[in-house]
């Protein structure tokens, strides 16, 4: 990791001071200009919000390490970057203090260097026509920060290789594709930046038409990533209490959770329906906290246990009621038992009556039951999805089934993770896990309406 450190800082001077004495040795760099763009830096390191997630992300830090290369070139870049992270109030040790340093001042390095490359003209006292503005500024920056998203992605790939072993090209992979094509919207502000302090003549006054504006949108998404923050931990207390009254459940949530996620993203399910569909499967048997105390001692009392057993979603709407973020999921929670064919609970739901949401949790909920080990022995993931291909059409929705498949067939998909989780705990009074499709049947077959059928 050191040796990490100590190469990006070289690469940051090597780099920069290879730009300015070869490749742009005209750039006027001003010292007061890059003391200003240096404070704006050091203020978005500091007050940038972490919690908002890949797509949510607004950096005043990068919008300036953007803006200071047509500014101040590769030099100005490298210098503005790392001593803005100096104040990272986030890095908790030197080593991730340094890493930031020298990482950064090598990717504004780096911004620059191919800025000037690209034939990108540094803007201070310069005129340029609206055409010369696009094609000898925005165009070069553009690209210079597409190379520097790179180089910032192969720095993490790097750490997170030396650090915990991973490989350096999946991470960053991983971080090029949660950043997103909104990412480039920092060089189109970065882009405004420029404009309106070099050949407009704002100077520093262009902070306040750009990046004051950032500044209320960081505040306005900061509260609401608290808000995101605050219902993550409010569904997470609840997890923890049902695994506290039910101890045969413990995993069980987040496995589920885990599940639906890849099989959402395989229907394609994203943003607000994804969010919902998460919480929905980690909160999805809540009302087993209620009803756990109904079940009957007698494990061969079937009618009791599933007459108890029925009750648990809608005992569930009964104690997340009032939690305006869960809204949405809500419905899934309430129908996540019922059946494609119509003879499940609470409600007899049939085909696509049932929402998506819940028809997902569904064949997620009966893949954990069946991953469970058996014996000690582990269970093949492809085998429980045959199993459960085999009740598609009646138990399940057929299209769901199929995404669960798909999802098996991906590199590093979900059979990896299942296949390796430890034995359930078999605290259940000798009663059946609720959730196994033999369960399901057992009370297709039993369901009030039927008594008494030949």
């Amino acid at each position: 990791m050191w040796l990490l450190v100590a190469g990006l800082a070289l690469a940051a001077v090597v780099t920069a001071w290879s730009s300015e004495r070869w490749i742009a040795p005209d750039n006027p760099v001003k010292t007061e200009s890059l003391i200003i763009l240096l404070v704006l830096a050091t203020l978005g390191v500091v007050i940038r919000e972490r919690g908002l997630g890949p797509h949510w992300g607004v950096s005043i830090a990068t919008v300036v390490l953007a803006a200071t290369i047509p500014l101040g070139g590769a030099y100005g870049a490298a210098l503005v970057g790392g001593l803005a992270y100096l104040a990272d109030p986030g890095a908790r040790t030197l080593r991730t203090r340094l890493f930031n340093v020298t990482m950064t001042a090598a990717v504004g390095a780096v911004g620059g260097t191919c800025y000037a490359l690209l034939g990108g003209s540094f803007v201070q006292n310069v005129d340029f026509t609206p055409r010369e503005l696009l094609l000898r500024v925005g165009v070069p920056l553009a690209v210079a920060y597409v190379v520097m998203a790179l180089v910032n992605a192969l720095c993490i790939g790097a750490m997170s290789f030396l650090v915990r072993g991973t490989r350096v090209l999946t991470v960053a992979r991983s971080v090029l594709s949660s950043l997103g094509w909104g990412y480039l919207a920092h060089a189109v502000t970065a882009f405004l930046f420029v404009v309106l302090w070099g050949p407009v003549g704002l100077g520093p006054a262009s902070a306040v038409f750009v990046l004051g504006p950032l500044l209320v949108a960081h505040w306005t998404i900061g509260r609401d990533a608290l808000a995101r923050r605050e219902h993550q931990e409010t569904v997470t207390t609840f997890v923890a209490a049902l695994e506290q009254a039910d101890p045969a459940s413990v995993g069980h949530s987040a496995r589920v959770a885990d599940v639906a996620d890849a099989l959402g993203a395989q229907l394609g399910l994203s943003g607000e329906a994804a969010e919902e569909l998460r919480y929905a499967a980690l909160l999805h048997d809540i009302g087993m906290m209620v009803v756990r105390s109904e079940f009957p001692h007698d494990p061969d009392d079937e009618i009791a246990y599933l007459t108890a057993l029925s009750a648990h979603p809608s005992a569930g709407l009964n104690v997340l009621a009032g939690l305006d973020f869960l809204e949405e999921s809500l419905p899934a929670i309430a129908h996540h038992h019922e059946r494609w064919d119509g003879r499940g609970y609470p409600a007899g739901l049939q085909g696509e009556q049932i929402p998506l949401a819940a028809r997902i949790i569904a064949v997620a909920d009966a893949f954990d039951a069946l991953m469970a080990p058996q014996q000690g022995s582990r269970v093949d993931p492809l085998a429980v999805a045959e199993e459960l291909g085999r009740r598609a059409g009646t138990h399940l929705d057929p299209t769901v089934v199929s995404a669960l498949h798909a999802a098996l067939a991906r590199p590093g998909g979900l059979g990896a993770g299942q296949a390796s989780r430890p034995a359930p705990c078999q605290d259940r009074g000798g009663l059946p896990d609720h959730d196994h499709p033999g369960v399901s049947d057992l009370f297709a077959d039993w369901q009030p309406e039927n008594v008494g059928q030949a």
